[in-house]
């Protein structure tokens, strides 16, 4: 997949338009976007799909605190160019009253957002998102509606199908010896889409964190791309494409094929946020569906990847109307609402108050996740990449999955971004 600046902007007005639809009919299902009891109606910018559990949960938010409060709130939503067009209107100063921070509430977005350490629910903050929302003072930006994990997805389905056990995935030569066992039996091993903005980039972005030494990572902090590193990680990859075990159509396949081939056991694995095992499950609510560590690459034990998710809203600082904002950002951190997005998107809540229903995904959450021992990586580009890399991740990660480039020309350009996007802030 090679996405032009013009085919991004045509996908994101289309997602825009399609999703902003979806959700204003919830969100004017009492008063029209301008209007409302208290006011003018919110604006609130969120980075999310139309057809989505997440988005559900949010219309469902929205409608029932309209009917309770009579404040309207005009939703805009898109899973596409998200923060390319959050950028524009920040530098626009056109900012809505609320927005998706998606991983971002402390390092780009903080000096737009009103702090929020003195809000009521802050103090409930899981404490293992305090090194990626919280500041040096203790102080946060944005309300978490969940705690993001990420590691190898699987359907049971299929790894009975060829005798695999997941929790024997401790390294990379078993996850081999799994793959080939998926593939004789005539599973696609790996699910992913070429056709979807993140899919392939998040393969790199999970292997980068455990492939990079403390000391590249280090140097990547301090500007200096580890062009060896990056090489061993699409090594990798295109290792896995030679040995046939992406799926065939992976070019055309979206993030919601991906979905439907774990939901229906005709792949095994997947790389991304739980956030597509809750929606396979809604093709297939009865699918055994699990996630386990990604075996280490560099490190000593097996990792989870995770942080601030997609579902965490901030309020600008900027905001004509404020406290209506911080007001259902507070509704918003109700413990049955904050248990409705976490559920939504399949993760850990995001205040250790909530409890929540992890459904099929349980015995995942209680293997790995609730005795606290797997370590949890940060997001590889959110800490050692600069602004604006995350396009070129995705990108060349795709040249090597789709065979278009090699890897020597992809790690090139990928040092070539970072270089130029490093030397800009």
């Amino acid at each position: 997949m090679k996405l032009s600046p013009s085919t991004i902007s045509r996908r994101a007005i289309l997602a825009t338009a399609a999703t902003t639809s979806l959700m204003a009919s919830a969100a004017c299902s009492r008063s029209t976007a301008g209007d409302s009891a208290g006011g003018k109606a919110l604006q609130m910018f969120v980075n999310m799909g139309a057809d989505t559990p997440q988005a559900a949960a949010m219309n469902k938010i929205v409608a029932s605190y309209q009917q309770e409060t009579g404040q309207a709130i005009q939703v805009t939503a898109v899973s596409t160019g998200f923060e390319n067009q959050m950028k524009v209107r920040l530098a626009s100063k056109d900012i809505p009253d609320l927005f998706s921070t998606h991983g971002w509430s402390l390092l780009r977005y903080s000096s737009f957002l009103e702090r929020l350490t003195d809000r009521s629910w802050a103090a409930d903050v899981n404490p293992q998102l305090d090194s990626s929302m919280r500041d040096a003072n203790g102080d946060i930006y944005a309300f978490p509606g969940e705690t993001n994990v990420a590691g190898v997805l699987y359907s049971q389905k299929a790894l009975a199908a060829a005798g695999v056990d997941a929790a024997q995935l401790t390294s990379w030569e078993a996850f081999g010896t799994a793959a080939d066992a998926l593939l004789a039996a005539g599973i696609t091993p790996i699910s992913c889409s070429g056709k979807d903005q993140g899919p392939a980039g998040h393969i790199a972005d999970h292997l980068a964190i455990d492939t990079f030494t403390d000391e590249q990572l280090q140097a990547m902090k301090d500007g200096t791309f580890q062009a060896d590193a990056y090489d061993e990680v699409l090594t990798r990859v295109a290792q896995w494409r030679d040995g046939r075990w992406f799926n065939p159509d992976y070019a055309s396949a979206s993030q919601d094929d991906m979905a439907h081939a774990l939901a229906d056991g005709t792949a095994g694995f997947a790389f991304l946020g739980t956030s597509l095992l809750s929606q396979a499950l809604t093709y297939a609510p009865a699918a055994a569906l699990g996630f386990c560590p990604l075996p280490p690459t560099h490190g000593t034990e097996p990792y989870l990847v995770g942080g601030e998710g997609n579902l965490a809203f901030g309020v600008s600082k900027t905001s004509t109307q404020k406290e209506a904002a911080l007001a259902f950002l507070d509704h918003l951190a109700k413990p049955e609402n904050a248990a409705a997005l976490a559920e939504s998107t399949g993760s850990a809540p995001g205040l250790s108050s909530v409890q929540v229903d992890f459904g099929s995904l349980a015995s995942s959450y209680e293997a790995y996740v609730t005795p606290g021992k797997v370590p949890v990586k940060p997001y590889f580009d959110r800490v050692y990449l600069p602004n604006g890399a995350w396009d070129t991740v995705v990108a060349t990660t795709d040249s090597v999955i789709s065979g278009q480039g090699s890897v020597e020309d992809a790690v090139t350009q990928m040092q070539r971004q970072y270089e130029t996007l490093y030397g800009q802030q």
